[in-house]
């Protein structure tokens, strides 16, 4: 049985009379909105499931692909620094 907007605010109406105000609030936040489509089903559940997985998969292949980029510029500066190094301790062994 669907409930109406006007049988909640009845029964906001009698928490708030028996309980006060902030529990009665309080009480009606806990409950489920009316509208019980904005629920979310087991099968709703399973969709966003299966769609993290999906995320969860995408984002480790992009920080391998960075580690491995990572790495390759790594390697790279190193070499760089090791040939200019050799190249200076070769102009430097030609003049002396």
């Amino acid at each position: 049985m669907a409930v109406t907007e006007q049988q909640r605010h009845r029964l906001l109406a009698w928490f708030e009379e028996h309980m006060g105000p902030d529990l009665g609030g309080t009480m009606m936040d806990l409950l489920p909105p009316a509208d019980a489509s904005a629920l979310a089903t087991k099968a709703d559940l399973g969709v966003l499931r299966s769609e993290i997985a999906e995320l969860r998969a995408e984002i480790k292949e992009d920080l391998l692909q960075m580690q491995r980029t990572f790495g390759t510029w790594l390697f790279a500066s190193q070499a760089a620094v090791i040939a200019v190094v050799g190249v200076l301790v070769a102009v430097l062994a030609a003049v002396t």
